[in-house]
């Protein structure tokens, strides 16, 4: 299975802004839009605050910046809040909170962006303009998506969608974009797409043009998930002539794998592998390795297609060098590509070693891990295999019929799909079961040959 990664017309004007520009953008919210602010995030309705203040129809009204809050009644609702009647100026939060946001745009460093994290969260806050709270709330959305705590930016979402009615074009555009993006985390990658076109529909004309190259790439991997191959390299040369413009190497190499993938689903082998190895070439020239392993893994994918077992083996061993330490996902994809290779040269003592370490492996998982689709699927194709090398037949029927071959035949992974189909196959022949084997290989045809004839 491919490893994809984090997530407007033509006629939009794109512009890169630095930290600067993005604060010269920020004003205070009005009395009313403060006063809302509080109130939601106090939990009070309309009807509590106004009491002994002013009428509850004169406070929405307010709210809305339709009906002017006079000194004494503002003071008064300010006093019941516990909030400051003037905001506060904290340059120093404020500017680190753009300027993680301007880090967690394109990640060039990891430790930087967890550092400008921990900064912010270790700063007193109290007095902090509504503005910056609500694009700090936005923000670590992100963060969390990105540090792999989907369900701390499912809860910080929850938080943040409650002031959606005081955001700007920009906050609102990334706070459904960042939604987007925990879709697609949890493996929701049609609820995923259905956000991101949205957000092309609807991205402010002023958003800058890592944001707008970001969205492209997001659309290009998201449509390659969904086995839409045509789509994902048409979004991803646009988010690839974007980056090229502004020089940005990482998501150059990732657009080219994207689009080599998506080539390679065409049937067009020799494009996708030479996009494969312009992502190699950029990954080599710039030292990227945190995308080495992503690289390495794909020209491992490819050459299994190939059936060139020995380059699947030795890209792939390659991988497990360059995985980083709680890296559990990506050790099991690695362990079931060696398993199947390794199958299919005849070397079961050799697959049986892979089916170790990746028990091993395995141990260390929660139980609720499972219950996200991406970690379920790769879980459930390796102990799919363990179970075939150690001829745990019952094991084996069980998550090929009830698993695996729902999983790919529900989400379109064609090529993948016949693999496991004649893998199937061949199990139910060689245990005498030639009705099912016969099936099996049917079913093996019908989808090579839809295959052939994708776009």
């Amino acid at each position: 299975m491919t490893m994809l990664r984090e997530i407007s017309s033509s006629s939009t004007v794109y512009r890169s802004e630095g930290v600067g520009t993005y604060k010269s953008e920020f004003e205070n919210y009005s009395r009313g839009l403060r006063v809302k602010y509080h109130r939601i995030e106090q939990g009070l309705t309309l009807k509590e605050l106004a009491a002994g203040n002013l009428s509850q129809e004169n406070l929405r009204l307010a709210e809305m910046e339709q009906f002017p809050l006079e000194d004494k009644v503002y003071k008064k609702l300010c006093l019941r809040l516990g909030i400051p009647s003037d905001p506060f100026v904290l340059p120093l939060v404020e500017n680190g909170i753009l300027e993680l946001k301007s880090l967690l745009t394109h990640i060039k460093s990891r430790s930087k962006m967890i550092e400008a994290f921990d900064f912010i969260q270790n700063q007193n806050k109290e007095h902090l303009k509504e503005v910056y709270r609500v694009e700090l709330l936005i923000h670590t959305i992100r963060y969390y998506i990105v540090t792999g705590d989907v369900n701390a930016a499912l809860e910080t979402y929850k938080k943040a969608h409650k002031f959606k009615d005081l955001m700007n074009s920009n906050q609102l555009f990334f706070l459904n974009k960042y939604r987007g993006n925990i879709y697609y985390s949890e493996g929701e990658y049609q609820e995923a797409m259905d956000i991101y076109k949205g957000c092309l529909t609807a991205a402010p004309l002023d958003l800058p043009s890592p944001e707008m190259a970001d969205l492209f790439y997001t659309l290009g991997i998201t449509s390659a998930q969904l086995v839409k191959p045509r789509d994902a390299v048409r979004y991803s040369e646009k988010a690839l002539e974007l980056y090229q413009d502004m020089f940005y190497p990482k998501r150059i190499a990732e657009c080219n794998v994207c689009i080599g993938l998506a080539e390679h689903r065409t049937r067009n082998y020799k494009n996708g592998l030479n996009y494969l190895t312009k992502a190699a070439k950029v990954v080599e020239e710039v030292n990227l390795p945190d995308l080495e392993f992503i690289v390495e893994y794909n020209f491992g994918y490819f050459y299994f297609q190939f059936q060139d077992f020995e380059a699947t083996i030795r890209h792939t061993e390659k991988c497990l060098e360059l995985i980083g330490p709680g890296s559990i996902i990506e050790e099991l994809r690695c362990y079931t590509t060696l398993i199947k290779a390794n199958w299919e040269l005849g070397r079961k003592d050799t697959a049986l070693q892979w089916c170790e370490l990746g028990t091993r492996t395995t141990i260390d998982m929660e139980e609720s891990a499972l219950s996200n689709k991406i970690i379920a699927e790769v879980f459930n194709q390796f102990h799919m295999m363990k179970s075939l090398v150690h001829e745990n037949h019952e094991r084996f029927e069980y998550l090929a019929e009830m698993e695996v071959l729902p999983h790919f035949a529900t989400n379109g992974y064609d090529i993948d799909h016949a693999y496991y189909c004649t893998l199937v196959a061949d199990y139910y022949r060689n245990v005498d079961q030639k009705e099912k084997a016969m099936e099996l290989y049917r079913k093996s045809g019908e989808i090579y040959r839809k295959a052939i004839s994708i776009n």
